[in-house]
């Protein structure tokens, strides 16, 4: 998802990182590039060896299947960019690469299972707010500290210094900090961004939308002229969607300045921690009781459902579908003409540009950076905190007895540019062609539809090679520029800290944790009457479940304990 902004940005924004990473997916089958493992598996060579890049004149190593796992839909013509790498490579690295895709709301438990049962597999996309840190602390991953700043794996050493994997560690099973991923991330954050219909706009006798106001224009406009389409649609997962848009254009209270940040503890768990001289003083957790939030400075102290009744007021004058939760494919339905708008990050701009033109020829792509404070580019954002971690990882599970061969594959990725281009936009002349050293552009008479388009947060990006297309409008480039600028992000008080779930395992997986994200979500669809009235009633109904609140005490106990060692520790270190 990269894919990284902290959850006190991404419920604004984001997670940044989590809508990209969270698209829905439509299959629901299992499937492989076709790749069989025709060889057996052999023992890895010496970790800090790179065996697998032969010198000239040097053996090369006999051949060898690596089993690859990563979610969502295998890319169209994916199996010709996996056989020019196979030909390539054949007389240095000798792999073949046997890629798994498994749906999205598949892949967490998919994942579980394999390693559970000891299957072989050699490389796995993971992330924190998957299973990383659990199988970090079972001892599952393996620690790649040794193939880091190593000349021996050139391609590693390149794209990966120090500062970037000191920021992406995680605390193993011996307590102490290391490698146990390949961080996969362009910038600390996304930018959110409304894409809408220019050629509509200019329709209407607009201009391009630049403020709140052009917006709310722009959406009753396309209720009065094109009444059988949905103004803005929006993912039913609640992630961007109408509430972002809204406090994106509010002045909202400053949490960093008021010494509040936000922790993902698992899927649907997410804590508010307040530090206050190097001391962890609360933690409120999804679900818990707003007596809770009394130590909290104010405003911070009260729950505030204005955002949901402003979602509801777009709900009623039409914006948003009568029943959003129902819409599986938001992008879908826009690139098909039936939306005016929808929210998506902006690097997905010439990804959704080619849907839109492959669905609706004639369109035009617009795009409204709906966060005022990102419009003005102000420095540093207060909607844009950074743990500056990395959200997306390539793991070696320790079950792989492959794991030399399978960094080899990652190192070759990350050799060069042109080895990196190939998995992230295809053969090159076939699928995409360079414009200068920093642009790409898609062959004339190329059919978009078809064509490759790869999910690079899940094997290729690095902020050593990023590619902008060339369609990318020039007035945004400079905002690409603003937030690969670390001076846009703060700096969160949590930088450095992993949770480890294990102590609190069984509480994490209380069922109800689920239903309370569910049932807020409906108001973040606008699907409610009355939103304060009724998340009033929710609060109660939520605070009254007994077992759910025990829970959530337990949780935030081992949150305070393990935040509070933390804290102890780095101020231990900085004395």
């Amino acid at each position: 998802m990269n894919r990284k902004v902290t959850k006190a940005a991404s419920i604004v924004i984001t997670a940044m990182m989590l809508s990209s990473l969270l698209a829905a997916c439509g299959s629901n089958n299992e499937t492989t590039n076709g790749t069989t493992n025709g060889t057996t598996n052999k023992p890895t060579t010496d970790k800090g060896t790179n065996a697998d890049t032969p010198k000239e004149g040097a053996k090369v190593p006999d051949a060898q299947t690596l089993n690859i796992m990563l979610w969502g839909d295998k890319p169209k013509q994916f199996d010709d960019v996996v056989a020019e790498f196979e030909k390539e490579t054949k007389d240095s690295l000798n792999l073949k690469l046997n890629f798994t895709f498994t749906p999205q709301a598949d892949y967490v438990n998919k994942l579980k299972l394999k390693l559970a049962a000891g299957e072989q597999v050699d490389i796995a996309f993971d992330a924190p707010w998957m299973n990383m840190n659990t199988f970090i602390s079972q001892d599952n991953y393996t620690n790649l500290d040794d193939y880091f700043n190593n000349d021996k794996w050139p391609g590693l050493k390149k794209a990966f210094g120090q500062g970037f994997l000191d920021n992406n560690k995680f605390t193993g099973a011996d307590g102490k900090l290391h490698t146990y991923g390949v961080p996969l991330g362009h910038y600390l954050g996304e930018l959110g961004a409304m894409f809408y219909r220019k050629d509509l706009a200019a329709k209407y006798g607009m201009g391009e939308i630049n403020n709140n106001d052009d917006m709310l224009k722009y959406f009753d406009n396309v209720l009065k002229n094109d009444k059988n389409v949905i103004p803005f649609v929006v993912k039913n997962d609640g992630n961007y969607g109408a509430a972002g848009v809204i406090e994106g254009n509010k002045e909202l209270p400053n949490k960093p300045a008021a010494g509040i940040w936000d922790l993902v503890l698992g899927p649907n768990v997410i804590a508010s921690t307040l530090i206050k001289d190097n001391k962890v003083v609360e933690v409120t957790l999804s679900g818990d009781k707003a007596a809770n939030q009394k130590n909290f400075p104010a405003p911070f102290n009260t729950k505030d459902y204005s955002t949901y009744e402003t979602v509801r007021e777009w709900h009623d004058k039409g914006y948003l579908e009568k029943e959003p939760i129902v819409r599986k494919d938001a992008t879908g339905t826009f690139a098909a003409g039936k939306a005016a708008s929808m929210l998506e990050t902006m690097s997905n701009f010439d990804a959704i540009n080619a849907q839109l033109k492959a669905g609706v020829p004639t369109a035009e792509l617009g795009v409204y950076l709906y966060q005022n404070k990102t419009r003005e580019k102000v420095q540093p954002n207060p909607y844009y905190i950074s743990d500056f971690r990395i959200w997306n990882f390539l793991c070696i599970p320790k079950t792989s007895a492959n794991a030399d061969r399978a960094m080899s594959f990652i190192n070759w990725l990350f050799e060069s540019q042109d080895n990196h281009d190939l998995f992230e936009l295809g053969i090159k002349g076939k699928n995409w062609e360079p414009v200068g050293d920093d642009k790409f552009k898609y062959p004339a008479g190329t059919d978009l539809a078809t064509n490759y388009s790869f999910n690079g947060y899940l094997l290729t990006w690095s902020p050593t090679y990023i590619r902008l297309s060339e369609s990318i409008p020039d007035k945004l480039v400079e905002y690409y520029k603003y937030i690969a600028d670390e001076k846009t992000f703060i700096k969160s008080a949590l930088s450095g800290f992993a949770f480890n779930q294990e102590p609190v395992k069984s509480q994490l997986a209380n069922p109800d944790f689920v239903k309370v994200f569910n049932e807020e979500l409906a108001y973040k669809l606008g699907m409610v009457k009355d939103p304060a009235a009724g998340m009033t009633k929710l609060q109660a109904k939520w605070e009254g479940n007994s077992r759910l609140q025990a829970d959530i005490e337990t949780i935030k106990a081992e949150v305070k304990k393990q935040l509070q060692a933390f804290l102890d520790q780095q101020a231990t270190a900085a004395k």
